[in-house]
């Protein structure tokens, strides 16, 4: 082979093509789109045909992928026969891309023929271009020594697809164990970084880049339909309930839905649970005649941001753990979806919509069954090399202390967390034998109730509650020095009081705390913070939104 196939790993394919009538359809123009976005980094180049290439040869090093695209009856072929492969190879293409799909076309050569007569007779590598993971296979198998996904929405069998496959592209690079090419509808920087994130050898853009007429389009589109109008699904997977709700990039919640998690179903029940949630809302937005620009999903447990696999999750959500939600939710609505932890969700919607809209660094407490969290740096929220940033119930406040469910002792979720205000009330009111059928979140919610309603054991219970969080709260402030610690969850919601009872103690710990007070808030985001958050997650996609 002419190339090693390791010259194009990560790197950006540029496509430099004008269409049929285009002002741009001219040699000389596409030899300086090709070495200009060269001198801007792109590490090879994709070109249709054999005087495009031989002009643009000369002038780089880089890979070039050559193609000669064909016509039949309206119907377009790349690559359709031996002679245009040899042409491209004598202009100085490295690799020969073909179409690879399976639709029926009367002229030319099979193209399994032509893989094995580009290997054997010019030596170069081939590049299947595919639209199903079907063809991806067959491609596989019959030798392609690369797999592009650049034909998926442009056959009978795909055309109703929008926008770039990101489950085409999971499932070939896992049932081909090819180097696989991100082809087609890749339009923006964040979706190429994502490309790769997901696994792809590396990524071609074609209009994008280098077609001014495709890019105008874009930005009178843009002009023309106000960012406003723009909305997205939002999800919130919880033990008991999957909330959904279309948000807006106001923060407006419309058509909200409320389905049980039927968590004791295991992994297909929760599934089963949030596709309802989702086809619901999606349903409902179509009928009002919206079209979401993507689907958000927040959900318990340790999530893997960059392919939307649960990393982890706790027996909340029994069997939860290693599902790939993305692709699920991708595969069964086809719209682009994002996955975030429940917590850093909460503190996504508190930076754009609540209390933290005007703050640059802060951390979050989210105090319910557990104790969850996050640290936004710089507007940026941080999530740590496995997700697990902003995990402050797992940090020790007293050595060798109460036993915790991580397996250690001594941890704040220990102290502060539902089972904690229990536990803290019983032991204050000797009131185990007066309810003895509550479990901890029932005792828990009337413990809340009655301190909103001033019953002294109860707020007793509280301010146990708060010197234990301040010694965590403390922990923050003197390792990040934030603006301000936001603390939420149902167990604080509607209880300035105690806030203000952790932030005093606080000031207390701390060195010098009466010359650096720190300030703890109460969230403000709301019961909906995790729809929020996650749709929050779809509009930090798009490059025209600027919530970070």
């Amino acid at each position: 082979m002419s190339i090693p196939l390791a010259a194009l790993k990560n790197v950006l394919v540029v496509s430099c093509q004008a269409a049929p009538g285009d002002p741009l359809e001219n040699v000389d123009a596409l030899r300086r789109i090709a070495l200009a976005s060269v001198r801007g980094g792109a590490g090879g180049l994709r070109l249709n045909g054999a005087d495009c290439i031989a002009a643009i040869r000369p002038e780089t090093r880089v890979p070039i992928i050559g193609i000669k695209k064909a016509y039949l009856n309206g119907q377009l072929r790349i690559t359709p026969d031996f002679a245009a492969a040899v042409e491209l190879a004598k202009a100085g293409a490295d690799i020969i891309a073909l179409d690879c799909t399976n639709r029926v076309w009367s002229a030319g050569d099979p193209w399994q023929q032509l893989v094995e007569r580009i290997h054997q007779e010019l030596h170069l590598s081939v590049m299947a271009d595919i639209a199903t993971c079907e063809e991806a296979r067959a491609a596989a198998a019959a030798g392609a020594d690369m797999i592009g996904t650049t034909l998926h929405g442009y056959t009978e069998q795909t055309q109703n697809s929008r926008g770039f496959s990101w489950t085409l592209l999971a499932d070939v690079i896992h049932e081909t164990g090819r180097p696989v090419i991100a082809e087609g509808h890749i339009s923006t920087p964040a979706e190429a970084r994502r490309a790769i994130l997901a696994g792809a050898w590396c990524v071609v853009v074609g209009s994008a880049i280098t077609r001014p007429g495709s890019i105008t389009a874009n930005f009178v589109h843009a002009i023309q339909h106000s960012l406003n109008s723009g909305s997205a699904i939002g999800v919130d997977i919880g033990g008991t309930w999957i909330k959904a709700g279309l948000v807006d990039l106001e923060g407006r919640i419309s058509v909200p839905a409320r389905i049980p998690t039927q968590a004791r179903g295991g992994r297909e029940a929760i599934a089963s649970a949030t596709a309802q949630a989702i086809d619901r809302v999606l349903r409902s937005a179509r009928g009002d005649g919206i079209e979401p620009i993507g689907l958000g999903i927040a959900s318990a447990g340790v999530i893997d941001v960059r392919n939307g696999t649960v990393y982890a999750a706790t027996e909340n959500l029994p069997g939860w753990s290693g599902f790939e939600l993305r692709a699920f939710a991708e595969r069964r609505f086809q719209l682009p979806t994002c996955v975030e932890n429940d917590s850093h969700a909460a503190v996504l919607a508190e930076m754009c919509f609540g209390s933290a809209r005007h703050l640059s660094n802060f951390a979050a407490i989210t105090i319910g069954t557990g104790v969850g969290g996050g640290v936004v740096l710089n507007r940026k929220l941080i999530r740590g090399q496995h997700g697990f940033a902003g995990a402050f119930g797992h940090s020790t406040i007293f050595f060798d202390g109460w036993p915790c469910t991580c397996g250690r002792a001594g941890c704040l979720e220990a102290y502060v967390s539902a089972s904690a205000l229990a536990r803290e009330y019983r032991d204050i009111s000797d009131a185990g034998g007066d309810d003895p059928g509550l479990g901890d979140a029932e005792m828990a919610l009337k413990v809340s109730q009655l301190a909103s309603g001033n019953d002294p054991i109860a707020r007793e219970a509280y301010s146990a509650l708060a010197g234990y969080l301040a010694k965590g709260v403390a922990n923050l402030f003197n390792i990040l020095d934030p603006e301000v610690v936001i603390v939420s969850g149902g167990l604080v919601k509607g209880k300035p009081w105690f806030v203000a009872d952790v932030e005093r103690r606080v000031e207390q710990m701390l060195h010098f705390g009466s010359l650096r007070k720190p300030c703890v808030q109460l969230a403000s985001a709301g019961d909906q913070a995790g729809i929020l958050g996650a749709a929050v997650a779809v509009f930090n996609t798009q490059e025209e939104v600027h919530f970070y």
